[in-house]
């Protein structure tokens, strides 16, 4: 008798196995394979808490100067090997006679934090990919809100005077995006969490509410009627609407991305707006200009040497590679940061924040030791700070930096003098 099963003869000798289903690895792109990196992290945190103070004021000297054989004096310009001070950690000028610090004559003059709180905070809003809030950064340093909230935007003016300037040339990108301007007036100080209605729901609260859903509809429609009107489209736009433009140069090697950023905002995507932007920062005869179909760029596409153009209606990327994503990217980057992170920024900072966007996206592949030094590097070369120094005070910046040509801004923050409720009260300023 035979051992073989009975159905032995039935099944077929050259069956196929059964598939294995296939595990796709997820696409990594090299960014992320960077961030991933030791090389991505070249100072921490605890490598700067274990400085002496002086050894945070050699950092600063070679971020600023380089060396101390070669210190610029602030006042009168001359570099020299200034009398140092021990001491006092200051510079006798020997053209001038002035003393100065090494932060003298930078966006950190009159400074009251350590050079060490200092560095710490830039280094964590470095660490930041996305962007830091400064209620994240008040916690870090256990200081106040208002003290790390101007020192984030004097680094953003740092890097809107020393880093967002001079011309891009060659493979050229340019996209305009919408921001602001999304009932961001009537969110700010308002819960936006829903309450649960029931049985037990008082009458007169419902009314109350549907009172006040009325009333936002109607300040929807008053900002609407305030605001200018889309040429592409035809609709009026809200007060507050600002559009993003976003100019980045191709790195031209496969996979990097942009090597450079520039970004401005403007009121609406117009022929004159956009003419004015390019003046600005691109080397027009030099280059060549990738867009979409928007009739902004038409005429201005006549003077570069070509002007590729891309219908997002249809397609992200045309038959012959016309595209312009770099420019799409950089808007989700601010796109990311306003929704996710720093939360309805009002108009008149618009800019600021959208050249914090640029940095960083331009500076994504190099460590975060580089980083810091660029970003330091730029706050103490501009000068001192013209928007913020004395916002506390009631010092604040009285326009808007849009283009073709600023335009005035109501004042915003704190303002000047005594809160008139405890002055009622009999209670002492603070």
């Amino acid at each position: 008798m035979s051992d073989t099963p009975a159905d032995a003869s039935n099944t077929p000798a050259s069956a196929p196995a059964a598939a294995k289903p296939v595990k796709h690895r997820r696409y990594r792109s090299g960014t992320a394979k960077w961030h991933m990196s030791r090389e991505s992290v070249s100072i921490s945190i605890t490598d700067v808490a274990q400085w002496t103070e002086k050894e945070c004021h050699d950092y600063l000297v070679e971020v600023r100067f380089g060396s101390m054989d070669n210190v610029r004096c602030p006042h009168c310009g001359t570099i020299e090997k200034h009398y140092w001070r021990e001491l006092q950690r200051r510079w006798k000028c020997k053209g001038c006679g002035s003393t100065f610090s090494v932060t003298s004559g930078t966006v950190f003059t009159d400074r009251k934090r350590t050079l060490k709180d200092i560095i710490t905070s830039v280094l964590m809003w470095i660490n930041s990919a996305a962007g830091q809030p400064a209620l994240e950064l008040k916690r870090h340093m256990n200081t106040t809100y208002n003290t790390v909230f101007v020192m984030q935007h004097k680094l953003r003016e740092a890097l809107v005077r020393g880093y967002n300037v001079g011309v891009l040339n060659g493979e050229v990108e340019m996209d305009g995006a919408h921001q602001s301007g999304r009932r961001a007036a009537e969110k700010r100080g308002v819960p936006q969490g829903s309450r649960p209605v029931d049985k037990d729901t008082p009458v007169d609260k419902l009314k109350e509410t549907m009172t006040t859903q009325t009333g936002r509809a109607e300040e929807r429609e008053k900002q609407r009627a305030a605001g200018v009107v889309n040429p592409e489209f035809g609709q009026r736009l809200p007060k507050d609407r600002r559009i993003l433009f976003a100019i980045r140069k191709r790195s031209g090697a496969r996979g990097k991305g942009a090597c450079a950023t520039r970004v401005a905002v403007g009121l609406a995507e117009t022929a004159p707006v956009a003419a004015a932007i390019m003046r600005d920062f691109v080397a027009m005869p030099e280059s060549y200009l990738n867009t979409d179909t928007s009739p902004a760029y038409t005429e201005l596409g006549k003077n570069y040497k070509a002007h590729l153009t891309v219908e997002h209606s249809k397609e992200l990327r045309g038959p012959n590679g016309e595209n312009n994503n770099q420019s799409e990217e950089l808007n989700w980057r601010y796109d990311r940061a306003e929704k996710g992170v720093y939360l309805n920024i009002e108009p008149k900072y618009m800019l600021d924040y959208a050249v914090e966007t640029a940095f960083r996206a331009d500076t994504r592949r190099l460590p975060n030791g580089q980083q810091l030094k660029l970003a330091l590097n730029v706050a103490l070369s501009v000068g001192e700070s013209l928007f913020w120094k004395g916002f506390t005070r009631g010092h604040h910046r009285e326009a808007e930096l849009i283009h073709p040509a600023p335009q005035p801004a109501k004042p915003s923050g704190p303002k000047k003098g005594r809160h008139p409720i405890p002055a009622m009260n009999g209670r002492p300023p603070r």
